[in-house]
């Protein structure tokens, strides 16, 4: 019975730390793929495969060799090794060759491929005494439930408190003490002495994986100089103005319309079209410097701002430019998926919908593109209101929105739909962003000659009707996006 209990529980981490090594290698990839949907599949059919092939393995060892819980250990202690040989080869890779999906691709088949060879040993030595259909239900329900309970406390505890390479070296070292409990002689002192390196590593060690993935990413051969990271994601900063979020860019810190590093000047378009907005809702907070726009528009009541990464309040705090935003008693931060929560409150109504849309290639993207979506966004706009958001050259975003909305506009790369026609003139842009005003100095944004200064910034872009918009240079027609077909990730996406 003692034996049986042993086996349930190696079983059971058999397939927690198999489980937990691929939610981290999935992440990592991710990460180097910039969360474009197909790093998930390519990640998953190398790791089934990779445990196809390492299960292979382990049934010849089986009918070739006598295996008892000692063979156990020392296949426990191997994967362990080949782990933490894998993690080097990978940090030497990225600093000498540059970042490589197939290499990481290559790693995850190895790292399967080792852990799949315990399985069929812990089935083998499990049901050795006991072929009934209880003992071999209990072994593979130990499994089962290692490999369910991973997803759920690695991905929604565990990277709150270890970043992604700490937690790869504690999956190692878990792996490294469930090998020495397998085996005789010494146990209780080994198990000390490895959980205390283990620790010591775990403390000492600093990321070095993911600066790696991130290096060069916005300016040659630079490091980010902060990484934010949890179990929504990551949030690199460079330079200390610009912001990637899962390795993508994200924005910069910028509301100055005369500077227009990051294109504020379409933040300011939406203060000049809708001067009289008083509630407002944000999907998608990033650096703040939209909000921060918006906030200045002199009627404004309420802004909600829905942000799925709790992160981004932490960053604009070390950023004068925005950090007041956390002080005006007018705005709401709500940590919750955008989507779901716009699905949750049709009963709110708002002057204005601005989703600060990432790039539509990646995973998810649909969630704020499709017709199914605009669907909610239109029943949550007043009569008047104007829903805005960032298409990043999705000519389909534009005739997905003329699916729902009768009056779709292009600013650049934006859309702005309503159910009311819209007009840009000179003189109204100029006298509504001299009336913008920061609500805690009460200094005006804009003085005297600035006004038409920054009316000729945002002029620059004329606002185009659907009728004008050019479809030409996409050299097929332009599809509806649906929650379904999710064509601008997948059909027309960026891929791997």
């Amino acid at each position: 019975m003692k034996n049986n209990y042993l086996i349930y529980l190696i079983s059971f981490f058999s397939g927690f730390l198999s489980l937990a090594q691929e939610i981290i290698w999935m992440r990592l990839i991710s990460f180097a793929g910039m969360s474009v949907p197909q790093t998930f599949s390519y990640t998953l059919a190398l790791f089934l495969l990779g445990i196809a092939v390492g299960a292979q393995i382990g049934k010849s060892i089986c009918s070739k060799n006598v295996v008892s819980i000692n063979t156990l250990g020392h296949i426990f202690i191997l994967i362990a090794v080949v782990d933490l040989i894998l993690i080097g080869l990978v940090y030497w890779y990225l600093n000498v060759l540059g970042t490589s999906i197939l290499f990481l691709g290559l790693c995850v088949f190895v790292c399967a491929g080792i852990r799949g060879i315990i399985f069929p040993l812990i089935h083998h030595v499990g049901t050795e005494q006991a072929k009934t259909g209880a003992q071999i239900s209990n072994v593979y329900f130990s499994n089962v439930f290692g490999s369910a309970l991973a997803p759920i406390l690695i991905g929604f505890i565990i990277l709150d408190y270890f970043n992604t390479q700490q937690t790869y070296f504690l999956i190692c070292f878990l792996t490294l003490v469930i090998g020495f409990l397998c085996l005789n002689a010494g146990v209780v002192k080994k198990v000390v002495v490895v959980l205390g390196v283990g620790v010591l590593v775990l403390v000492g060690l600093s990321e070095r994986i993911i600066l790696e993935l991130s290096k060069g990413r916005w300016d040659e051969g630079k490091y980010p100089s902060q990484i934010f990271e949890n179990k929504y994601g990551f949030i690199q900063v460079y330079d200390d103005e610009v912001v990637f979020g899962a390795n993508v860019y994200d924005g910069k810190f910028n509301t100055d319309i005369f500077k227009n590093t990051n294109g504020i000047e379409r933040a300011y378009l939406l203060t000049a079209i809708h001067p009289n907005a008083e509630n407002i809702l944000v999907i998608g907070l990033s650096t703040g410097s939209w909000v921060k726009v918006l906030s200045t528009m002199p009627n404004v009541k309420k802004i909600t701002v829905i942000e799925i990464n709790p992160a981004y309040i932490d960053l604009i705090k070390q950023h004068p430019i925005v950090s007041d935003l956390l002080r005006d008693n007018r705005i709401e931060f709500i940590f919750d998926d955008g989507r779901k929560w716009i699905q949750k409150n049709q009963d709110k109504k708002f002057d204005i919908v601005l989703m600060n849309t990432t790039w539509h290639w990646r995973a998810y993207a649909s969630n704020l593109l499709s017709k199914d979506f605009l669907n909610f966004v239109s029943h949550s706009l007043n009569d008047t209101g104007v829903v805005y958001y960032n298409t990043t050259e999705s000519l389909d975003a534009y005739y997905t929105a003329k699916s729902i909305f009768p009056y779709v506009y292009k600013h650049r790369f934006m859309v702005l739909a309503s159910h009311e026609k819209q007009t840009l003139d000179f003189d109204s842009v100029q006298k509504n962003l001299c009336n913008l005003r920061d609500y805690l100095t009460k200094k005006n944004v804009f003085l005297g000659q600035e006004c038409i200064l920054a009316t000729n910034e945002i002029m620059k872009n004329p606002l185009l009707s659907y009728k004008e918009i050019d479809f030409s240079s996409l050299g097929r027609k332009p599809e509806v996006i649906t929650d379904d077909n999710m064509i601008v990730e997948f059909k027309y996406g960026k891929g791997l």
